[in-house]
């Protein structure tokens, strides 16, 4: 089982009984308000009533759409039936053998919005969130990503491609690393709302997820990756999303992914920039295609912000490869602009670009080292006057 770096399960391997799920609420072992982790339940037949009364004396919202699920699940595996009668008498054949409706699947807590919410069990879940991935991704590749694990450091532009990556079942499990909190300004930019400001934005990312898939296994680094921990952060992953900020810790990431052979990708929210560094299948490739060697200051030795933004920028192919409107505003930070430009567009368009490479690599496919631009200003020209 994989545990956060508290110690703690990051997810269950397996439901609670109503006994346990009445302690765990009588007894949290962190406040609802700040978790992120649901908590999944299986009734036993006849333990409805108790369980209803239990959630309206606590004030838990029950939401019950199992209905229109297991309707869902008959579709999917009974495509070719000629009408829904059909797919109905295989549900009321189904169901009893669970005890009822109650006590077939699972019901799912999510403690930050004091509600609970009946959803189908583990795999016919996943059957039917991932049946119209196919054949874009085969049946037979969706079992094999299920068993894959996925680091993401960096929540920004990180945080919608992990969002991106856990609702095309890429992995069975990911491991989200930021120390950063939710601001105002962020909103331009991430799926969030004013009441999320000053949650970690990794507690953001990983409620996305719950609310995606409640069985996909989650770890979070909330309080970041640092030299410590790094070795934590990158054991047992079979990919890399690297998104951060620090200038440092991008090398060191990309050197210890180096030696254990994980890929790494990196995309940035501007013009396009892609970097695919397949370490598994190319261990010769140096950190960063080569054009980082040397150890990085800390982002407060840097003299001014623009100093700063002008060393970030080495990482997308220096000053002159990005946009003009970015270095325009790169160049008043500090003095007439508070941050540096980044749009909502740009990020998903960002997140698409790690999606499709993730995916590839992570079905086997042995993709070449890749470092450049896919801008679709320079795809799509404005017509000559």
């Amino acid at each position: 089982m994989s545990v956060a770096p508290d110690g703690t399960p990051a997810r269950a391997s397996s439901t609670l009984d109503l006994g346990t799920f009445e302690q765990a609420i009588a007894s949290p072992v962190t406040p609802p308000r700040s978790s992120w982790r649901p908590l999944v339940v299986r009734l036993r037949p006849g333990e409805f009533d108790g369980f209803e009364a239990f959630c309206k004396e606590r004030r838990i919202a029950l939401f019950d759409t199992i209905d229109r699920q297991l309707m869902d699940l008959a579709v999917v595996r009974r495509p070719s039936a000629s009408n829904s009668a059909k797919r109905q008498e295989y549900i009321e054949e189904m169901v009893p053998a669970y005890g009822g409706r109650a006590s077939y699947g699972s019901w799912v807590y999510l403690p930050w919005e004091a509600k609970i919410v009946h959803v189908l069990d583990r795999d016919a879940y996943f059957e039917v969130i991932t049946d119209r991935n196919q054949d874009k991704i085969t049946r037979d590749e969706l079992l094999l990503l299920r068993t894959k694990r996925i680091g993401v450091i960096g929540l920004s532009v990180g945080g919608e491609a992990a969002v991106t990556v856990a609702q095309e079942h890429l992995c069975g499990g990911i491991v989200l690393a930021d120390f950063d909190r939710l601001d105002l300004s962020n909103l331009n930019r991430l799926s969030a709302g004013f009441d999320d400001l000053g949650e970690k934005k990794a507690t953001i990312v990983a409620r996305r997820i719950a609310k995606l898939d409640p069985y996909l296994e989650v770890t979070l680094f909330d309080d970041g990756v640092t030299p410590a921990n790094l070795g934590d952060f990158v054991e047992g992953v079979d990919l890399i999303i690297e998104e951060c900020d620090d200038l440092q810790m991008k090398r060191d990431i990309r050197r210890l992914a180096k030696s254990r052979r994980v890929d790494l990708v990196f995309a940035a929210d501007e013009r396009g920039f892609l970097s695919v560094e397949p370490y598994a299948s190319c261990p010769e490739l140096r950190p960063f295609h080569g054009r980082i060697e040397d150890p990085q200051p800390p982002r407060e030795a840097f003299r001014t912000p623009l100093a700063f933004m002008q060393a970030l920028t080495e990482w997308m192919g220096g000053w002159d490869n990005i946009s003009e409107r970015s270095r325009r505003s790169l160049e008043r930070i500090g003095e007439t602009l508070a941050g540096y430009p980044q749009l909502a567009s740009e990020a998903r368009y960002a997140a698409g670009q790690l999606g499709h490479v993730v995916r590839r690599l992570l079905l086997g496919e042995r993709l070449p080292p890749f470092l450049g631009n896919l801008d679709l200003a320079d795809l799509i020209r404005s017509a000559q006057p």
